[in-house]
């Protein structure tokens, strides 16, 4: 797998992780800081995204999203997209998945198959602090990233 993920450097990701809307208010706000911080920074090294420099990583509050919410997140993350012109979108967490496709479906279902979130390939993964919780569910966390790599790898000319 580390073939594909060293073509997939050349591509262009969004992350879009699920955060707890607390850690979002601390000024400035470091992704990377705490076990699920750390954690991410980890899953992300492994994909090779550290190193791809076409990786944005956009954090999301972890509330449930409807109603004039989800269409003000519809709106911000379709002008996300087409400023940033994905190849590959990861979303990470489940009531980040369920809001972004609009769908109630367990994230057990909505993993394992290719997405789309206003025209970018998506792909749908759990979320750092799930994985704290339950770590038997990494094994299948990588499966997701190995997904998202190979539509990177593909999408790189």
């Amino acid at each position: 797998m580390y073939a594909e993920a060293a073509h997939a450097e050349g591509a262009r990701w969004l992350v879009l992780a699920e955060t707890p809307a607390a850690a979002l208010q601390a000024e400035p706000f470091h992704p990377f800081e705490g076990d699920a911080g750390k954690l991410l920074g980890n899953m992300l090294r492994a994909a090779r995204l550290n190193q791809a420099g076409s990786v944005l990583l956009a954090p999301l509050a972890r509330l449930a999203a409807s109603g004039p919410a989800a269409a003000g997140l519809s709106a911000a993350l379709s002008a996300l997209v087409a400023s940033a012109q994905p190849d590959v979108v990861l979303v990470m967490g489940r009531l980040a998945a369920q809001a972004l496709l609009q769908s109630s479906e367990p994230l057990g279902k909505l993993q394992g198959q290719v997405h789309r979130l206003h025209g970018a390939k998506t792909i749908v993964t759990y979320d750092a602090n799930y994985l704290l919780r339950n770590p038997a569910d990494k094994a299948r966390a990588w499966d997701d990233l190995c997904l998202a790599m190979s539509l990177a790898a593909s999408a790189v000319p």
